[in-house]
């Protein structure tokens, strides 16, 4: 349900919608690019980080696992957050904590401790939950198109693929002990973010009735069981799982096949990329024919992915599979989040927000958890028609739940008629 709808039989209200801060908008893009670098720098390189840390080769995605772990945790925190802090201040607590990360990670690398490398994991992830709530707030500074703010801060994405995966990731032996340049790179960064973050001003809401003080939250329950909120829910989980147990075995994947590290960074790179670049195009799409269609579009990038990872294992097959998984993360990504902003109201916001990306935050921690061990006992080939049976799976609820949205409304509608 929008937070244009009314409640309980009361008459329509007249919206007020504050006016659109670009301003806000393009800091909260910045921030984001900076956070997102960070993150994809750790992504591209945390598993060979801990190549010679790791107790066992199944445990090398045991801090990307726990990184994913601990933003699901840091956005159950979010609604108490927003709450008591206001989204300003949450976001920048948030980048504070990452600066933090940067410093427990160096200092793991530089005494070579596996258990201080996780902490610092853990740490990034947490305050990446702060970083990935940057495209609702971004909906406060312009009410107007919910769609068209979620787009344009997450197109700062394209910076933070290509510091993160590539230059910063290229730091890796910028000073005698590997991988340290990285995480200072990462702590700069940090610093950037909070700079950016000092200036947004997040006064606006989206479209607010004058009523809306007299409207009471509807339970969590209540808010899910809708069919197209339970649609965009299992569409930004999936997102996440599909994207994470192809992607997070990477760069060990390329590894055991002889590909170089630059090699590897750059095809991480390239993914990362696409995983943003569309961004503009798809706010404008979703503008013109809905996301429906744009989630469709995600779920065949998908089946594509699978297909040429499972055509070969050529430097070749790893670009072109990477490229096709980021632009069906992007589609299914900013999909479901234009799809959720439409179920729930300006005060149910915070707390829907945070579920959902604790439940895709927990599915893409899962699956990375058990890509190597999957990787390990299947072989990297077959490992694609598990990549499949997952997008088919995810179609059939989709379909599930938007024929049951349309069986709802026809209800609706004849119910409405006969009275």
């Amino acid at each position: 349900m929008s937070s244009g709808h009314s409640h309980g039989g009361e008459e329509p209200v007249k919206l007020e919608l504050p006016a659109d801060d670009w301003k806000s908008v393009s800091l909260l893009s910045g921030a984001w690019a900076a956070a997102f670098a960070n993150f994809a720098s750790n992504v591209a390189t945390l598993t060979l980080a801990v190549a010679t840390t790791a107790p066992a080769v199944e445990l090398q995605t045991l801090p990307l696992g726990l990184l994913l772990v601990m933003q699901a945790a840091g956005n159950m925190a979010l609604p108490a957050k927003v709450r008591y802090l206001g989204r300003k201040n949450m976001y920048l607590t948030g980048a504070g904590v990452g600066l933090l990360s940067c410093g427990t990670l160096a200092l793991g690398s530089g005494l070579q401790n596996f258990g201080l490398q996780c902490l610092g994991a853990c740490l990034s992830g947490y305050s990446f939950a702060y970083a990935e709530n940057y495209r609702f707030g971004a909906i406060q500074a312009m009410p107007s198109n919910p769609p068209r703010a979620i787009s344009l801060v997450l197109f700062g994405g394209v910076v933070g693929a290509l510091l993160g995966s590539g230059a910063i990731s290229q730091a890796r032996d910028l000073l005698p002990v590997p991988f340290i340049g990285i995480y200072l790179c990462g702590a700069l960064l940090n610093l950037l973010a909070v700079l950016s973050l000092s200036f947004i001003e997040l006064r606006g809401t989206t479209a607010q009735p004058k009523a809306a003080t007299r409207v009471q939250p509807r339970p969590l329950t209540e808010i899910l069981l809708q069919p197209q909120c339970a649609a965009a829910v299992v569409t930004i989980v999936a997102s996440y799982s599909i994207m994470l147990v192809l992607m997070a075995p990477t760069p060990a994947v390329m590894k055991s096949y002889s590909h170089s590290f630059t090699a590897s960074t750059l095809t991480m790179m390239g993914h990362m990329f696409c995983m943003f670049a569309p961004s503009p195009l798809t706010g404008i799409a979703m503008g013109r024919v809905g996301p429906t269609p744009v989630i469709l579009a995600g779920l065949v990038c998908a089946v594509l992915t699978a297909c040429v990872l499972y055509l070969g294992a050529g430097l070749s097959s790893f670009v072109v599979g990477m490229a096709s998984l980021g632009i069906a993360w992007n589609f299914m990504y900013l999909g479901g989040s234009a799809l959720l902003t439409k179920m729930h109201t300006v005060a149910e916001g915070p707390k829907v927000q945070a579920l959902t990306d604790c439940f895709g935050s927990m599915g893409a921690a899962m699956f990375t958890l058990l890509s190597m061990p999957i990787v390990a006992s299947l072989g990297w080939i077959p490992t694609q028609l598990l990549s499949l049976s997952m997008t088919g799976v995810t179609a059939i609820l989709l379909a599930t739940f938007w024929a049951l949205d349309r069986r709802q409304a026809a209800t609706d509608g004849f119910t409405n008629s006969c009275t």
